[in-house]
């Protein structure tokens, strides 16, 4: 067990540094950066000044912020993090855990560097809307490759890792607490606005993850199917992969082609399709995520892949 131990942390090493040398890690803490200086200023310039409470563990520690006044709020997010690291720890890869430790820790610097930060907006309705699009775009835009920010972000991660459940949905589930929590302390009008912020954020989440760029699943019965193949993964950069079907009717057989695109290239493909078999038959499928080549990987999702395996 001892030798099992050590080629696992072995490789774990040798897993990170190769993460180190991506592109894409890098990718991903540069949109953490961003996102989680939009949700701070949101946090600090909205939020605070309604009285409003937040998602998830920065709920928390506004719970904790609003009734003691101490330490900063930044500080309060990082020590209810501790636990749910111990965790990530156990159930992420190391590249993970690090980007998770690195995220909470920028947003507990982003949240004491903007405390001084106040957005101006009478109406309370269009606080909290405003608040929820920036929270949900800025939490979305990392979380969509593979980012976090520690808190309900890695838990939520978990949740849908393991029992695929939407991370909106877990969300919510875990801001039932911070409701209850503004309804205590501020009262039920707090609780109500509290409320509306919390769903547009989580909207807005929602979309930025899947909606705004949402992958589509293609099905393409034509009489070309080796043209058709050879236009999509030239004029679109697709991938295509070939079923074999039997016509229902007809009983002839024949080829299926099979691709997943963006919702932007839809378009595109109609297109083409027209231009190569105008009598092809088009099934498309709104998928909520794709995970592989050419998309996100598994690791950029927090999974461990074993030693020696996928080499």
């Amino acid at each position: 067990m001892k030798s099992a131990l050590m080629e696992n942390l072995r490789w774990e090493l040798s897993d990170f540094r190769q993460a180190l040398l991506s592109w894409r890690y890098y990718r991903t803490l540069l949109l953490m950066a961003v996102g989680i200086t939009i949700s701070s200023i949101a946090i600090n310039g909205l939020v605070i000044p309604q009285n409003l409470f937040a998602s998830g563990v920065s709920g928390l520690s506004l719970m904790w912020f609003y009734n003691f006044g101490w330490p900063s709020l930044g500080s309060i997010y990082l020590l209810l993090n501790i636990p749910i690291f111990l965790l990530g720890w156990r159930e992420y890869a190391l590249r993970f855990v690090v980007l998770s430790m690195l995220g909470a820790m920028m947003l507990a610097f982003a949240l004491d560097l903007t405390s001084g930060v106040r957005i101006r907006v009478d109406e309370p309705i269009l606080a909290c809307l405003l608040a929820g699009v920036m929270v949900g775009m800025g939490s979305g835009s990392y979380l969509r490759f593979g980012g976090s920010a520690g808190g309900a972000d890695i838990l939520a991660s978990f949740i849908k890792k393991r029992f695929a459940l939407p991370m909106g949905t877990t969300f919510n589930l875990l801001n039932g607490v911070n409701l209850c929590g503004a309804l205590v302390i501020f009262g039920l009008e707090s609780a109500l606005y509290t409320a509306v912020f919390m769903w547009t954020s989580i909207y807005v989440l929602d979309r930025v993850q899947t909606g705004f760029s949402q992958r589509q699943a293609v099905y393409i019965i034509t009489d070309k199917p080796d043209e058709v193949a050879r236009q999509v993964m030239k004029r679109l950069d697709r991938g295509v992969t070939f079923f074999h079907a039997t016509g229902g009717f007809s009983k002839g057989q024949e080829l299926v082609v099979f691709s997943v695109i963006n919702l932007s290239e839809l378009g595109q493909l109609k297109a083409l399709l027209y231009e190569t078999d105008p009598k092809a038959f088009v099934v498309v499928f709104s998928t909520n995520e794709v995970i592989g080549h050419r998309f996100l990987s598994w690791e950029d999702e927090g999974y461990r892949r074993p030693p020696n395996v996928g080499k």
